[in-house]
């Protein structure tokens, strides 16, 4: 019967149409930047990409400010990377957007000084000489501590290094103080450093997980995949501390870091991956307004950089979990 045949038809062209868009999402490919391979080896520590029905291609970064240009220049379709690159980008109205927001424990964001240091406090930063680097949490957190202590960012002599020179830096005495973030704050303790500050109640030291425009528009289901996956593994490393201790090992396996520094900086990140929120946004703020202040951009408001729709993606942490 005509009205068989029809229903014959249209079941096969849906399933035709399933099997497609199925072959489609497998054969499709995500381009994330990494930074030393964190987010791929929490991943695969956590076995959350087993089932994965599309390719990912990783990319390997050592700090920020080149994934934010991977992105930029539309090499990259997501990225993993601290707050000050991409709200950089967005003073110039680059074409992405931040689209998850990952949070830490903040002692994991410090200024340190050498041991046997004659500096006790911050306001003994007067004449002294600091290594930061321009840009970046480190440069905030110092400059945010120095006037919590009424000292002006010009009473101290700067120095702008990386964090690995910046680490020898003081190691070598080169300079007097560094502001910098894991795992050098724990590389650094475990060496003897003393930690004047850390960014808790100074800095929200946020990271981003952040996508071109296109990306959204051609990849907006594999992103959205991506990020639950992510949080995913973030959370299963928050489970039990064999799951941190884990992750750990394979991470300083295959950068070649010191296995003991892995496992006490991951023990007590607590990293989380969130969705956006009022707080993400504000907090945002107070970072771009930062850099407007000293110059290094033109202010703007941070929310135009958000996408809240792949909040959809992500579990909300518990209330207790808030920073």
């Amino acid at each position: 019967m005509p009205g068989k045949r029809f229903k014959r038809l249209l079941g096969a062209a849906l399933l035709g149409s399933a099997l497609l868009a199925g072959v489609q999402a497998f054969a499709a490919t995500l381009v994330v930047g990494d930074q030393s391979f964190n987010n791929r080896t929490v991943m695969e520590a956590a076995g959350v990409l087993a089932d994965l029905p599309y390719t990912l291609e990783w990319k390997q970064f050592t700090a920020g400010s080149p994934v934010a240009e991977a992105l930029n220049t539309g090499s990259l379709d997501v990225g993993l990377l601290g707050d000050a690159p991409p709200l950089f980008l967005g003073a110039l109205g680059a074409p992405i957007k931040v689209i998850g927001v990952s949070t830490q424990n903040l002692d994991g964001v410090a200024i340190l000084v050498r041991k046997d240091s004659p500096i006790r406090s911050l306001a003994d930063l007067r004449g002294k000489n600091a290594a930061i680097w321009k840009g970046s949490w480190s440069q905030q957190l110092l400059f945010t501590a120095l006037e919590r202590a009424g000292v002006s960012p010009d009473e101290v002599q700067l120095r702008y290094l990386g964090a690995l020179d910046a680490a020898h830096a003081l190691e070598g005495g080169a300079v007097d103080v560094i502001a910098t973030w894991e795992p050098y704050v724990t590389q650094q303790v475990r060496n003897g450093a003393r930690i004047l500050t850390t960014a808790e109640g100074l800095i929200p030291a946020q990271s981003f997980v952040v996508a071109t425009d296109k990306a959204i528009a051609d990849k907006r289901e594999l992103l959205g995949d991506f990020l639950r996956r992510l949080q995913q593994a973030r959370e299963w490393v928050r489970q039990d501390p064999a799951n941190s201790e884990k992750y750990a090992d394979t991470w300083a396996e295959l950068t070649r870091a010191e296995r003991d520094i892995a496992r006490r900086w991951f023990s007590g990140a607590a990293i989380r991956v969130r969705p956006i929120d009022d707080q993400t946004v504000a907090e945002a703020q107070k970072t771009v307004d930062f850099f407007s202040r000293i110059g290094l951009i033109k202010g703007y408001p941070a929310g135009s950089l958000f996408d809240a729709s792949f909040n959809r993606y992500l579990q909300s942490p518990p209330a207790q979990a808030a920073r």
